[in-house]
């Protein structure tokens, strides 16, 4: 057991005895709880948590608190993550010079998206861990400045670092502030899906853009006991270098069961994951998502939260997703 599962141990000492009952009128241990037992990698747990999200129409203020709200009951999700809806201001980059624009944001400018953590954390943080996303500093200097920043990047990483530090910086002010108004911990989006274009193994992703990447990682590990590290999708030459990122809970862009075995057995941490996000778990029927995971629980990782890789398209049922995550809390008893 690491430092991360004695933080929840003491974050689980605030929670307040609320209770589920599922299908089997099995009582349920409170959401934090089960979180707990999964963390504790010495014994399988005997109820496996399950958890899927998506975006939402309102991004902001009491609907968007809602509409998380609604989600979070109407899924029985044993997570609650809130999405990360907060876009920077928008620069053009086409030169070197053009890295200068970008500027270090406040906590201020994040204001709306932490009234939302708060207003959940009031709400449910007795049954429920609130667990804000961030996103890597890539990623947002592509939502800033469009996917054809990378072109500029790789032609000018020197004098693109300094926009990277800005931004992993703003993110960081956020991940603090979300703290402070109750978040319990975070889902940290690893550099946006896109490595593929600078190369694993490149100048630009080793020297200049990893180390940004994983300090939002190193912020929310040293603030927050609870960081599930997300690893989003993208052609890979190998996952497990990513082994040195902190983060309590994995989250790969892998599905295969092998794959997901070998993860944790390199991380060395529970797994959140076992679905692909556009496959069996959209287009399949119940039994042929239930058959998928069958196979993800008996063969793959022992300490698991059945998930997807990524997060699933809006148009998902909420009670499909119930009868999904229903089906995981009962895995182990109709499987014995």
């Amino acid at each position: 057991m690491n430092k991360h599962f004695f933080g929840i141990l003491a974050l689980s000492s605030l929670v307040v005895a609320a209770c589920t009952t599922s299908k089997q009128e099995d009582v349920l241990p409170n959401k934090r709880e089960l979180i707990e037992r999964v963390l504790d990698q010495s014994k399988a747990p005997e109820i496996i948590p399950a958890a899927f999200f998506h975006h939402f129409p309102d991004k902001f203020g009491p609907k968007a608190v809602e509409e998380h709200i609604a989600f979070f009951h109407e899924t029985g999700n044993d997570i609650l993550k809130v999405q990360y809806e907060t876009l920077p201001p928008q620069w053009e980059i086409k030169t070197a010079k053009d890295f200068d624009k970008v500027t270090e944001l406040s906590a201020q400018y994040f204001e709306p998206q932490l009234e939302v953590i708060e207003a959940l954390a009031k709400q449910l943080k007795d049954s429920a861990l609130i667990i804000p996303t961030v996103y890597s500093p890539l990623l947002i200097l592509h939502q800033a400045a469009g996917d054809e920043v990378d072109e500029v990047i790789k032609k000018y990483p020197t004098a693109a670092e300094p926009a990277f530090e800005k931004l992993a910086k703003s993110i960081a002010t956020y991940i603090r502030a979300a703290r402070q108004r109750g978040a319990d911990g975070f889902y940290v989006s690893s550099h946006g899906g896109n490595i593929e274009f600078f190369g694993q193994d490149s100048e630009v992703w080793t020297k200049y853009l990893r180390k940004w990447d994983k300090y939002i990682s190193e912020v929310a590990d040293s603030v927050a006991p609870l960081n599930i590290l997300h690893i989003c999708g993208g052609e890979y030459e190998n996952l497990d270098a990513w082994a040195d990122y902190p983060g309590t809970i994995i989250n790969l862009p892998e599905f295969d069961v092998e794959k997901l075995r070998h993860a944790q057995e390199v991380f060395k941490r529970p797994i959140l994951g076992g679905l692909d996000h556009h496959g069996v778990l959209i287009n399949g029927s119940l039994e042929e998502v239930y058959a998928q995971v069958d196979k993800v629980l008996a063969e793959g990782p022992t300490n698991i939260i059945l998930g997807a890789n990524c997060t699933v398209p809006d148009s998902t049922a909420s009670d499909r997703l119930h009868a999904i995550v229903d089906y995981v809390h009962n895995w182990r008893q109709a499987h014995k």
